[in-house]
């Protein structure tokens, strides 16, 4: 061996030129690992073509699909259509999906003729499963038609004495009062002014709580958010309920808005249904929901399943549980108190008048909220609550707005559609 030796370097060059691009070394080195991660390409993609075949021999099972977010379809939007019924339910076509909804056509019917026959400038009705949020009518009308549309999401509409239920809450949880505690109000129940509010007298008229809430007594519950609840507290609550935040649906809905005051007397009438508080239909049935569902309010859904072209299942609604604002034991407090508006409170006459029947088989919890309002101009009149008592099957909103006077009111229609879905008890 000549380790001496060096290569001419005429001879170099011309071995080096003869070469392919890249040398003999370089391509020995990088052939074999780029042929493995082809390989490795190769493989992966055969498994997730059979993948995708052996879907598609059960893609109507669920369980092929897991339940995906509305969000990966673009079906929402526009409000609903209940127009087509298949099977039963009532379906829409949105491009290349169907949609399936969770609305009884029979009850969703029975509503929509109320109205009609009734004819008021304007009316929302709401009702859903307070165990699973599953919704079951959803109504809306406009005397005038090229208003129709776009009424039962909107939430400009004052909550009036509603907001009293919250107001109840907040007294009941922080534990100053019980459903039957004794309270007392100063000359007439409904007249509000700072010296009622601020003052007491030897003339004072002595009631329970839960009668005061059955008869919406305003001086009561303003003194109870002034005095005995506060303005901090008031405002967790109306929170926790749903107010002032996104309610979680299927569809866009406006919130509902409360703005609580500092300043007593202004604490006072908005803890009695006079401030600056406005209400979603779809909202106030979810607050009857959470009292009849032991203080868990519910997520509502309103699309029961969304089909593909084929019919495959995409998206399955489910119950699931979306805020707990109070007890169990508020929850029953406040669905005592609520039968007592229904009993021989403000929503006693529309039931004994018209709804006799249907008392005499199912009990019923609700309140009533009645106020002036100027979007749209008008007097609404509300009616929340469910329905039985002792055990809720339905919760339900029903808001109406009159001009003039209260010609036509939402106890009117909220029990007309319990008569429809409790038809067979009554059979």
């Amino acid at each position: 061996m000549n380790l001496g030796w060096r290569e001419p370097a005429r001879d170099r060059r011309k071995r080096n030129a003869s070469r392919p691009p890249g040398g003999g070394r370089t391509r020995r080195f990088y052939v074999r690992p780029l042929l493995g991660i082809l390989a490795f390409f190769l493989a992966v993609s055969w498994m997730g073509i059979s993948f995708l075949q052996a879907a598609k021999k059960d893609s109507r099972s669920p369980a092929a699909y897991p339940p995906a977010g509305l969000d990966s379809f673009p079906v929402n939007g526009s409000s609903p259509s209940f127009h087509k019924i298949v099977d039963g339910k009532f379906t829409e076509r949105r491009g290349p999906y169907q949609l399936i909804y969770t609305v009884d056509p029979v009850l969703q019917a029975s509503v929509e003729e109320v109205f009609r026959t009734h004819r008021p400038p304007f009316g929302a009705f709401v009702a859903l499963e307070p165990k699973t949020g599953k919704i079951l009518a959803l109504a809306e009308y406009s005397r005038n038609r090229s208003e129709n549309g776009g009424i039962w999401n909107r939430a400009t509409y004052p909550a009036a004495s509603i907001f009293k239920i919250i107001t109840a809450a907040c007294a009941l949880e922080k534990g100053v009062l019980h459903y039957d505690s004794s309270v007392s109000f100063m000359g007439n129940q409904y007249r509000l002014g700072p010296s009622k509010i601020n003052k007491t007298s030897k003339w004072e008229h002595q009631t329970q709580f839960d009668d005061a809430l059955g008869k919406s007594n305003n001086v009561v519950f303003g003194r109870v958010a002034s005095k005995l609840v506060g303005s901090e507290t008031l405002r967790h609550y109306s929170s926790a309920f749903g107010f002032n935040q996104p309610l979680p649906f299927d569809f866009p809905v406006d919130p509902s808005k409360a703005v609580i005051p500092e300043e007593s007397y202004e604490l006072a009438r908005c803890g009695a249904g006079f401030g600056e508080v406005t209400l979603n239909p779809l909202h106030g049935a979810l607050i009857a929901a959470a009292i009849a569902n032991g203080g868990i309010m519910m997520r509502p859904y309103l699309i029961e399943q969304v089909r593909g072209e084929e019919g495959e299942i995409l998206y399955e609604g489910r119950a699931a549980p979306w805020a707990q604002p109070i007890s169990a034991k508020t929850a029953q407090d406040l669905n005592r108190m609520m039968r007592r508006t229904v009993e021989d409170g403000t929503a006693s006459r529309t039931f004994q008048r018209y709804g006799k029947d249907l008392l005499n088989k199912v009990t019923v919890s609700g309140k009533t909220g009645s106020l002036s309002g100027d979007n749209p101009p008008g007097l609404y009149d509300w009616f929340v609550g469910f329905a039985a008592a002792e055990d809720p099957q339905v919760a339900f909103s029903a808001m109406v707005i009159n001009h003039q006077r209260y010609k036509f009111r939402g106890v009117f229609i909220a029990q007309e559609a319990l008569k429809t879905y409790f038809r067979k008890q009554l059979n």
